[in-house]
This record gives structure tokens, C-alpha cells and sequence, in this order.
């Protein structure tokens, strides 16, 4: 009879330890489901926060050609969001006529009444696209061309299209 609690004492301990196995492993699995869904959520955050307007005229000539280089793009983009954004454009992705944008082949400067050098809500980044430094793009000198600048800023994004005319672009 002495052998039925002692084997009784043993399942128990045994079922003692899976349990607390099962428990230490269900805790780590939630601790990082939460952790997922807490990343989530500040990225979503930042993401409805973020919101840019291009504000340059496309009628108003962006595109400037110089003499011996394909020359350069100049965008106006107004911070519209919440978000504080840097105040170089380093954080805007660019795609010119289906070419992805180097971002070294791009040059931003808030340009602020105030002389503020962040890039805040209600502020405007002249973004200047250098076209030398874009793979694949000549110059815009062909008459009557259309051009098209996609912009994403943390999942914000925006099209800006533009005609370059024969006679503008000399």
C-alpha cells in the first residue's frame, strides 16, 4: 500500500513540472504576441500621423536644364501631418519615370519663415533631384514630354506629375 502514494507523489510532482514547462512557454509566446502587436501599433501611429502635400505647380516649370548636365527637379512638399519629419528629406523615397532615386542624388532644405530647420507641420522642403545622379534619365529636353515623381514618406504617398514643353526646357 506504501507504493500507491508514492507513486501518486510521483505524477504529481511530474505533472507539476510539465505544467509550469507549458506555462513558462505560453507566457514567452504572448509576451512576444504583444510585443508584435505593440510595434505594430507605433508604426501605425506614426504612419497616420505622416502626411505630405506636393505644393509645387507643375504648370510653373520645376524642371531647370543646364548647360552640359541633364539638370535638376525642384519640388515643394508641405508637412501636413503631425509628424516631425527630417528636415533634409532623408526619410522621403523617390521614384522619377519608374527609376528608383539614390538618395544621394537628392538635396532637401526646409525652407521656413521662421528660420526653424526642422521640418514640422506647416513647414515646406524644397526637394532638389539632381538628374546627372539618376540611372537611366537624360535630359528632359525632348519636346512635349511627360514626366511623373512618385513620393512615399513613411507610407505616405504621393504622385506629382509634369510636362516638360520643347521651349522650356532650353
Amino acid at each position: 500500500m506504501a507504493s500507491v502514494p508514492v507513486s501518486h507523489l510521483i505524477l504529481f510532482v511530474a505533472s507539476l513540472v510539465i505544467a509550469a514547462g507549458v506555462v513558462g512557454t505560453v507566457t514567452t509566446g504572448v509576451d512576444r504576441v504583444s510585443s508584435a502587436v505593440n510595434d505594430v501599433s507605433l508604426d501605425a501611429t506614426e504612419e497616420l500621423r505622416t502626411d505630405v502635400t506636393i505644393i509645387s505647380d507643375p504648370n510653373a516649370g520645376v524642371y531647370n536644364a543646364s548647360a552640359g548636365d541633364d539638370g535638376n527637379v525642384t519640388l515643394l512638399i508641405k508637412n501636413t501631418g503631425t509628424q516631425r519629419l527630417a528636415p533634409d528629406g532623408s526619410g522621403i523615397d523617390v521614384v522619377f519615370d519608374g527609376t528608383f532615386v539614390r538618395p544621394d542624388a537628392m538635396e532637401g532644405e526646409v525652407v521656413s519663415t521662421d528660420g526653424s530647420t526642422a521640418w514640422s507641420r506647416g513647414d515646406v522642403l524644397q526637394l532638389t533631384i539632381d538628374l546627372d545622379a539618376v540611372d537611366g534619365v537624360d535630359a528632359l529636353d525632348e519636346e512635349n514630354s511627360d514626366h511623373r515623381i512618385y513620393l512615399s514618406v513613411k507610407g505616405d504617398e504621393e504622385l506629382f506629375q509634369f510636362r516638360v514643353e520643347g521651349e522650356e526646357a532650353n
